[in-house]
């Protein structure tokens, strides 16, 4: 093993503590959760919509596409376990239990959200859970809530 090799290394375990920490000073706002346990969901897209007096972010949930599965793909008949934390820094913290991946892509916009993007590392590397952090341009509020067919999950995000 090369210098180099051991540098990234510190360097990644710095990065990641860094994040936990900072993530860590944060007191919740609001926490909301719901779904129910499950196992072998991807995350297949977010999609945020700007609407009258709140923002709407779909979480939409199919079937992990890993070892052959039957169902790989198709819209789930579950969304897992889902947690978001609303912090005073005007960031959310969002826990998806049950899912084997996520194909989502990270967004940027130009409304009251900001960024939604995935995080990775060993501070968020179980294998059956995926995390994302929302950052947000103002005080809000959260409502959360779920629908089947096809399976999703749904934040709206008001300004307080």
């Amino acid at each position: 093993m090369t210098v180099n090799y051991y540098l990234r290394l510190i360097f990644r375990v710095m990065l990641v503590f860094s994040l936990s920490m900072n993530m860590s000073e944060c007191k919740p706002v609001q926490v909301l959760s719901g779904g129910s346990i499950s196992d072998g969901l991807d995350l297949s897209n977010i999609r945020v919509g700007e609407h009258r007096g709140y923002t709407r972010i779909v979480f939409d949930v199919k079937y992990w596409e890993g070892y052959g599965a039957p169902k790989a793909g198709t819209s789930s008949d579950n969304v897992g376990h889902y947690r978001f934390m609303l912090n005073e820094n005007h960031t959310i913290e969002v826990e998806f239990s049950g899912f084997r991946s996520a194909n989502a892509k990270d967004i940027t916009t130009q409304g009251i959200v900001r960024t939604i993007k995935r995080l990775r590392g060993e501070a968020y590397g179980d294998d059956s859970s995926v995390f994302y952090q929302i950052i947000l341009r103002h005080p809000v509020k959260l409502k959360v809530f779920h629908l089947y067919d096809p399976a999703r999950i749904i934040l709206d995000i008001s300004r307080l």
